[in-house]
Formats: structure tokens, C-alpha cells, sequence
């Protein structure tokens, strides 16, 4: 069943451009390449809270996508200017225009 995952970053301040230049450099092909990711996208609530949202083919295809390529990634990179831990939210997709 296809599925998405939902990040809420909450940020201690807004982040650099930069940021998502390199995610669009080394995370997004990632997510291009990676049998059953069908969409990676990241939405900006406000100048310190961003959603990121990874649709899949189910939660299988997600938690493999998460271990391999985003929490290294976001470990790295996104957790250290974070004001407080990711919220992670996975499940089905009940609706869905595609």
C-alpha cells in the first residue's frame, strides 16, 4: 500500500539556503534512483519549521530509504541545528491524486 512519511524540523534558527542546495545535490538523486520513492518534497511553515514529506511505494520502501541515505544524511547535517528532535510520522495513504 503506498505510503508517506512526514518530518516536522523544527530549526533554533532559520537555516541557510545552503542547506537545501545540498540536499538537492546529494539527497534528492538518491531518492531519483531508488526504486519506489515517488516524491521527496520540503515545505516551509515558517522561518524555523519545515516539513519534509517522502512518498513511497509502502513503509517497507520508506524505513530502507531512511536507513540507507535520509537519517545519515540528516544526522549529519539537519539534526545539529535542530531546536528540538525530528517528529517522524509514517502511514498508508488513504487518498491520493497519483
Amino acid at each position: 500500500m503506498p505510503a508517506a512519511v512526514i518530518n516536522h524540523l523544527h530549526f533554533q534558527e532559520p537555516p541557510d539556503a545552503g542547506l537545501f542546495a545540498l540536499a538537492e545535490r546529494e539527497v534528492v538523486p538518491e531518492a531519483r534512483i531508488t526504486e519506489g520513492i515517488h516524491g521527496l518534497h520540503i515545505v516551509q511553515v515558517t522561518p524555523v519549521h519545515f516539513i519534509l514529506v517522502i512518498l513511497g511505494d509502502d513503509a517497507e520502501v520508506l524505513d530502507t530509504f531512511a536507513s540507507r541515505v535520509g537519517s545519515p544524511w540528516m544526522s549529519e547535517h539537519v539534526v545539529p541545528l535542530l531546536d528540538s528532535p525530528p517528529e517522524r510520522h509514517l502511514g498508508p495513504l488513504v487518498a491520493t491524486t497519483g
